[in-house]
């Protein structure tokens, strides 16, 4: 399964079996992982991409997908565990030496993920998530060649590209680049105006940069997914700015 040319992102229905249910292959699975990370339910994302690979462990774009997953629940160490079996079957493979990179500077150890992610940009086929770890790691860096990395990433992102960009944004919004943030989450939420995520981090931006739009798009991202506590959070604090500013306004 090709991840660049076959993921969709819109709203087709799964095949269906003679019964007339979905067909729960890897395929369906796949989908459906790539659906819970855009509505920001990474446990969910994570239990299906590990179905993926109990049904086709050669499916490079699952052990990548679970690898991220628990980089993103915070398990690090398991994370790298993870990609450490994944390198036995695709060995040198520049996105797994890349999430190593990730996991290590996300639990603090920087010097293990610079390591890793100089060796990741030196192989080849190099794919958009390589240069978003690039990214990460330099930007911690603090170094000027960051931002180039999210452009890279962002041109090659191919069929994938909304989840690159979303991805690229979030990275952003990290490292305060509200406005560059927006920029590619407008992009975003004009593809998959289903993301509650996208919507989320949207609004995060806005409100960072104390524009009205925030509390449309938290609105818009409550909607989505009803019982996100988080978002709410941040639309009660966009609706409570929003009234701080017509008060002063009159």
């Amino acid at each position: 399964m090709d991840r660049f040319t076959r993921l969709e992102f819109g709203d087709k229905a799964p095949k269906k079996g003679p019964d007339g249910e979905p067909v729960r292959d890897a395929e369906y699975f796949y989908k459906n992982a790539y659906r819970y990370w855009f509505a920001a339910d990474f446990e969910l994302a994570l239990r299906n991409f590990s179905r993926v690979l109990e049904e086709d462990s050669s499916i490079f774009g699952a052990w990548s997908g679970q690898i991220t997953a628990l980089i993103e629940l915070g398990e690090h160490p398991e994370a790298i565990v993870w990609a450490d079996k994944a390198l036995e079957s695709f060995p040198e493979h520049p996105e797994l030496l890349a999430l190593k990179a990730v996991a290590y500077s996300r639990d603090a150890k920087f010097e293990k993920a610079i390591a890793y992610s100089d060796n990741s940009v030196s192989k080849n086929d190099v794919t958009p998530i390589v240069w978003l770890a690039r990214a990460e790691v330099l930007l911690h860096r603090k170094s000027p060649v960051a931002e180039n990395c999210i452009s890279k990433a962002v041109g090659c992102g191919g069929e994938l590209g909304p989840f690159i960009k979303l991805e690229a944004a979030r990275l952003l919004r990290r490292k305060h680049r509200y406005s560059k943030a927006i920029a590619y989450l407008n992009e975003v939420v004009q593809s998959v105006p289903k993301s509650a995520l996208a919507w989320y981090e949207l609004g995060c931006c806005q409100a960072k940069l104390g524009l009205p739009q925030a509390k449309v798009s938290l609105e818009q991202c409550c909607q989505l997914r009803p019982d996100w506590a988080e978002a709410k959070r941040e639309l009660k604090h966009a609706e409570s700015r929003g009234f701080l500013r017509k008060l002063f306004g009159r």
